[in-house]
């Protein structure tokens, strides 16, 4: 389980340095600070996969969990950066996977 877990933080840490060098040569063409927001992506992804998973996830979050979470909440998360988002998850994942360190060093006590 940890091997998983540790597999999906290096994924989105991987993902968080694509979207770094995204924004960074969106930077560098416009001579401006330009973050893309993580919405903006899957937008672009929905359109071009011709899915609907972030409207579908819209009318499933205001219908059956609560309106409120998603416009205060669920909207904010989608406004920040991409790369933002990724980096939060990668460390989070890898956080969830770490060796403990009474597990690291049980062989010592063996000795």
């Amino acid at each position: 389980m940890r091997m998983i877990t540790r597999l999906i933080g290096s994924l989105f840490l991987a993902l968080m340095l694509i979207m770094i060098v995204m924004d960074g040569a969106k930077v560098l063409s416009s001579n401006e600070l330009v973050f893309t927001p993580l919405g903006q992506i899957w937008f672009e992804i929905d359109r071009a996969l011709d899915t609907l998973t972030l409207n579908t996830l819209q009318a499933i979050i205001q219908r059956y969990v609560h309106p409120i979470v998603w416009d205060p909440i669920i909207v904010t998360i989608l406004g920040a950066p991409a790369w933002l988002i990724c980096a939060i998850l990668g460390v989070f994942f890898l956080f969830l996977g770490r060796t403990r360190t009474r597990e690291r060093y049980k062989h010592i006590d063996e000795l």
